[in-house]
């Protein structure tokens, strides 16, 4: 059996990200492995420089947000016994995880996938997709609605 000390979960607080999220929870609680939760706050883009907030009370409110939204994740699965790490930081995704995952030694990274069209990952590219191809350990994709294992016996 291959052991799992380390489980990288990046999330978008998306459905797919949820999805992602369960199974992560259900291997950490098999193998007694510590969950790194990671959220990538995005660059503010330059047409947010539109708005009336200063850019850097963007970036301020946008870190509050995700990690509010990283706390009401944890909230609902706080009655495991496995670590979980709380990680908010700015930058673009997929170098942020792969970053990440080679920082922390992953054994394993969990992350959700939103199955865009070929037109949308044409122009848009796929963070999983990065992910995957660069990651120094393995990647289980998680597509919502995901295909749920169902018992047989």
């Amino acid at each position: 059996m291959i052991p799992l000390k380390r489980i990288l979960v990046p999330t978008d607080f998306s459905e797919p990200g949820k999805s992602a999220l369960r199974y992560a929870v259900a291997f950490a609680d098999q193998f007694a492995a510590a969950v790194d939760l990671l959220h990538v706050v995005e660059p503010v883009p330059p047409g947010a420089l539109l708005s009336y907030q200063p850019v850097e009370d963007l970036r301020a409110s946008l870190r509050r947000d995700a990690a509010a939204k990283m706390e009401k994740l944890h909230d609902e699965w706080e009655d495991y016994a496995f670590p979980v790490n709380r990680i908010v930081v700015e930058g673009f995704p997929f170098v942020e995880i792969l970053k990440h995952a080679k920082e922390s030694n992953a054994d394993m990274i969990i992350m959700g996938t939103h199955g865009h069209g070929a037109i949308a990952h044409m122009f848009l590219g796929s963070v999983a997709e990065k992910v995957v191809r660069k990651a120094p350990c393995p990647v289980l994709t998680v597509r919502h609605p995901e295909h749920e294992f169902i018992d047989p016996g």
